[in-house]
Formats: structure tokens, C-alpha cells, sequence
């Protein structure tokens, strides 16, 4: 067979229907595995509820409680995963409060929490989350904390969307001991966490109403939290970012007006 027949024949098969529809599949396999490669290494911004990493956060919250009363509040946030698939993590709390309930404005250690983590059936399309919460009786100072223990158990189920994530949770709380004088803890909060896939890949927000329903109480009330952050680069061995929270809660029977929160995270150090 000649040179010449041999190209012409390859030139009429490149022109098959069948080695088109060949083509674009490879072309569009190579696409696929391009973004799933972008995705892979595009960096966690701690907005995915499933997906656990090494984060330190230096954070301020402020609280309008009522009008003349105000808490002061920041704290220390150390998250560490574990575990063979880095399905597990453990999370220390450390708040130092001031209110002027008391007519005392000075602060003081507020209630130290501990909190534990798992990640489960994780696919492309969900995850589940469960986590546990232990809320100490730790405050120096009575008007600083609940002066209950506290324990809170939380469920959430995150579903991956093309533009976003979603992941509505369950979270109850009650208390199991502490000052027999202070009023009990049973709290049951219906969260509807929605984070939005942006443009800028550096920049991040959350979506958080919730229905919080206090049965030692019996109130109820609304709350929306929106977070707004964006990464500022590298520091300290990982990702840095900044970020503001506002939220506000509806309601007559709400504990409050306002609250506002800001902070500096590094992640993935």
C-alpha cells in the first residue's frame, strides 16, 4: 500500500461521524478531569461542613442584648482532625467575656467549650456530620456564662449543589449540672446553612437563618447570620483569611437584637 493511499485513508476516517463524536468525548473527558483536578486543589475556605482541617481563629463578638447592655466577647478557636481519613476533629473554645449586666465590665473567662466531629457517607452528592459539644460551667464570674453544663448535640446533613452547598442542621442543647440556682438549658435550633459557589474563588459567604425554639423558656424566635470573608494570602504555614458575620434575630420573645462578629482564621496549617 502506498504512502499516498495510506494518507488518504487516515484523512477520510478523521472525517468519520464516529471519530468526531471520538474526538469531542476525549476532548470533553480532558475538560472533566481539568476541573475535577481545579476543584481538587482549589483551597478549603472552611465553608464546607464535611470537609475538616487544621484552623486557629482569632475572634471578636459583640452582642446587643438590650438597650444599656452589651457583651464584649472575644476568643480563641483551635480546630484539629484526625483520624486515618481526617474524618474526625476536636475543637477548643476559649471565650473572654465582659457585660455590664452586673454593673462590671471588666473580663473574665467565659464558658469553655470542647467540640467533637465526624464526618460520614461522604459522597459526590452528601455528607453527614455529627458533632458533640461540651459547654463547661468555667465562667469566673456568674453573669459571664450560663452557669450550667452543657451539652450540645448537633446533625447535619450537607447536600452539594452545582452553584453551592447546602446544609440544613439539627442542634439541641441541655444542660446536665452546674449552679442549682440558674435557670435549666433545653434549646432546639433548625438551621438552614446555605453557602453560594462565587466568582472570585478567593472570596466566600454563608447564608444561615434558623428557628430556635427554648422549651425551659417557652419562646421562640428567628435569627439570620450572614458571613462575608475573603483570603488574604499565606501565613503561618497555611491559608489566611478575614472575615465579618452579622446576625439578627426576630421576634418578641428573641434574647436579643443583634451581634456582630469579625475574625482572622488561618487554615490548613
Amino acid at each position: 500500500m502506498s504512502d499516498h493511499y495510506k494518507e488518504a485513508r487516515q484523512v477520510r476516517w478523521l472525517g468519520h461521524p464516529a471519530a468526531l463524536l471520538l474526538t469531542v468525548a476525549v476532548a470533553a473527558a480532558d475538560t472533566g478531569a481539568a476541573i475535577a483536578q481545579d476543584a481538587e486543589r482549589a483551597p478549603n475556605n472552611g465553608t464546607d461542613p464535611t470537609w475538616l482541617t487544621t484552623t486557629a481563629a482569632v475572634v471578636y463578638e459583640y452582642n446587643d442584648i438590650k438597650p444599656d447592655i452589651s457583651r464584649h466577647a472575644p476568643r480563641l478557636d483551635l480546630t484539629i482532625p484526625f483520624g486515618e481519613k481526617q474524618d474526625y476533629s476536636i475543637r477548643l473554645r476559649v471565650p473572654v467575656v465582659s457585660n455590664d449586666v452586673a454593673e462590671n465590665s471588666d473580663f473574665g473567662i467565659g464558658d469553655v467549650s470542647l467540640t467533637g466531629t465526624h464526618v460520614f457517607g461522604l459522597t459526590r452528592k452528601r455528607g453527614l456530620v455529627v458533632q458533640g459539644e461540651l459547654i463547661l460551667d468555667s465562667a469566673s464570674r456568674d453573669e459571664l456564662g450560663t452557669g450550667r453544663n452543657v451539652l450540645k448535640g448537633t446533625f447535619i446533613y450537607a447536600r452539594f449543589l452545582p452553584k453551592g452547598i447546602f446544609a440544613p442542621a439539627l442542634v439541641h442543647s441541655v444542660d446536665f449540672g452546674g449552679d442549682d440556682r440558674r435557670a435549666d438549658v433545653s434549646v432546639t435550633t433548625f438551621d438552614f446553612y446555605y453557602v453560594p459557589k462565587l466568582s472570585n474563588p478567593r472570596a466566600f459567604m454563608t447564608f444561615d437563618p434558623a428557628l430556635n425554639f427554648d422549651w425551659e423558656k417557652d419562646a421562640q424566635f428567628s435569627s439570620l447570620a450572614v458571613t462575608a470573608g475573603v483570603a488574604v494570602g499565606k501565613a503561618f504555614g497555611g491559608l489566611a483569611q478575614v472575615y465579618v458575620k452579622p446576625t439578627a434575630m426576630f421576634g418578641s420573645e428573641r434574647p436579643g437584637d443583634w451581634s456582630v462578629e469579625v475574625g482572622f482564621k488561618v487554615l490548613g496549617f
